[in-house]
């Protein structure tokens, strides 16, 4: 049974898609509200490809995800390969589109650093652990945030950072930071002034540039862009925003666009919404030839020992998308040049040949000869796959043979593909480009949170579990969970103070 959530009264109802002047909306039929619905998308022809070339089928156990966010654990159903916290919902920006900032949600809310320390202890013995990512508000602004990031460290997690980006223009802050190996997902949404006015309500992209230079001097490559994407607003400043990014190519590894939903409540802000389809409409009108494929075509089970772990890419074909740019010394082209079959059906075929190796796949009982030559055939598969989709002679370096075999004995041995592409071909400079449409709520079914491997944790204090949701299905609990958090450790705070006092 398919599920959504009513418009009006936020709970899990019937639902099902309508597909109305190639717009694709998610309907639901509340029996208190009656019916509701919510825009998916803007381009039904696109939503419905992806799922073709994925074969895209129902799970067949939907009834186990009932939408009810906090009676679930969604661990317990998919282990996140990325757990997300939000730090704080203090924020030294003001945005009109934001409801994830003091004012918005009408308290403060800033949890202690044992907080933190009780999320991570409930993941320090996952194989393999997730990436901690530290959401707000503006994560920077809490007090502690540095010791929380040395915290996590400590416990052997990668950390991921989404800022806003203001304070690292402090130098000294922003080099502190930057030496505990973060990696910085900055936002920047544009290069002129006029669009921070309308999406931030202020004029911070001076503050922003020089912030975003700062990372760069303390030589961060681990650096992501998030651009919040806004028909209308900034869409035609994307050109720009590009040759910005290639400008810092040796940098800049990944650029992420949030697709502006209607989330709002401020009467001033007018937009129309923007989807996924949408931002990819946007960029193929700039670069003709990319392709965008859904993340979840990138979830390998066997094959990923070469390709590593998806981190945040839902396993849904209408969730996140991305393709790749590499750039050819002067501009960023799609990764389509450099191919023989669109990236679509390479990824297909990799998939076809993944999900028959899982079939077959040795465990620890079998013997290592059996599992030695299971791999060399898998390595065979992969490389053949890889050779009739990929034109070599564009890609390799020269001499082409020698680098092609060296590039096999690369992978033998053990390395990831980024690694090996960077150091045997001309993709040195690669250039991620994804999706992320975690704000659309009106537009979440149970099968687009059922197998999400990515999740946002919490403690629920009445019990002293930690507890995670789906990462998209976080916004429909954020404020009571944050506000039960918050009183929790406020009232805690309250009765260790009076304890010393009485000594």
């Amino acid at each position: 049974m398919k599920l959504g959530l009513c418009e009006k009264c936020g709970s899990p109802t019937d639902a099902r898609y309508e597909i109305r002047n190639n717009c694709v909306y998610l309907v639901k039929f509340c029996k208190d509200c009656g019916r509701t619905s919510s825009l998916v998308t803007k381009d039904a022809r696109k939503w419905r490809w992806k799922r073709e070339i994925a074969e895209y089928e129902e799970p067949s156990n939907l009834t186990s995800c009932s939408l009810d966010c906090r009676s679930c654990d969604h661990k317990l159903r998919k282990a996140p390969t990325t757990v997300a916290i939000d730090v704080t919902n203090l924020c030294n920006q003001k945005c009109p589109i934001c409801l994830a900032y003091v004012e918005a949600m009408g308290f403060v809310y800033k949890p202690p650093i044992e907080y933190f320390e009780k999320i991570f202890k409930a993941f320090e013995n996952s194989n393999p652990k997730p990436n901690m990512c530290f959401f707000g508000g503006e994560p920077t602004v809490h007090d502690n945030f540095l010791d929380i990031v040395r915290l996590a460290k400590a416990y052997g997690f990668q950390v991921q950072l989404f800022t806003n980006g203001l304070k690292l223009a402090d130098m000294n802050y922003c080099r502190e930071l930057c030496s505990l190996g973060v990696q910085v997902n900055f936002g920047l949404d544009g290069t002129k002034p006029e669009i921070y006015k309308v999406l931030r309500g202020d004029n911070s992209l001076a503050a922003k540039k020089k912030a975003f230079e700062n990372v760069v001097k303390c030589g961060v490559n681990k650096l992501a862009v998030i651009t919040t994407l806004a028909s209308g607003v900034n869409d035609s400043n994307m050109p720009e925003m590009m040759e910005f990014i290639h400008d810092h190519k040796e940098n800049v590894s990944v650029w992420a666009f949030v697709p502006l939903t209607p989330c709002w409540e401020s009467p001033d802000v007018k937009l129309d919404p923007t989807t996924t389809e949408c931002v990819e409409n946007i960029f193929e009108r700039i670069l003709p030839e990319v392709e965008f494929v859904s993340t979840g075509m990138m979830n390998f089970e066997i094959l990923s020992r070469f390709f590593g772990k998806q981190t945040l890419g839902g396993s849904h074909p209408n969730c996140e998308s991305a393709t790749l740019l590499v750039s050819d010394g002067e501009k960023y082209v799609p990764i389509s040049a450099y191919l023989n079959i669109p990236l679509s059906e390479s990824l297909s075929r990799l998939r076809k040949l993944d999900k028959k190796l899982a079939k077959k796949s040795p465990d620890e009982s079998t013997p290592t000869w059996r599992r030695c030559l299971f791999d060399a055939s898998t390595l065979v598969q992969t490389a053949i796959i890889l050779a009739r989709g990929i034109s070599l002679r564009k890609a390799l370096d020269k001499p082409y043979f020698l680098n092609g075999m060296k590039a096999l004995v690369d992978i033998v041995r053990g390395r990831k593909i980024d690694e090996i592409l960077s150091k045997r071909t001309r993709f040195r400079n690669l250039l991620t480009l994804i999706t992320i449409p975690y704000e659309d709520t009106g537009g979440l079914e149970n099968a687009r949170l059922h197998d999400c491997p990515a999740a946002f944790a919490y403690e629920d204090v009445k019990t002293g579990q930690i507890k995670t949701t789906a990462f998209c299905s976080w916004q429909t609990i954020k404020d009571d969970v944050c506000r039960e958090i918050q009183a929790h450790y406020q009232k805690t705070a309250e009765i260790t103070k009076r304890l010393v006092a009485n000594k």
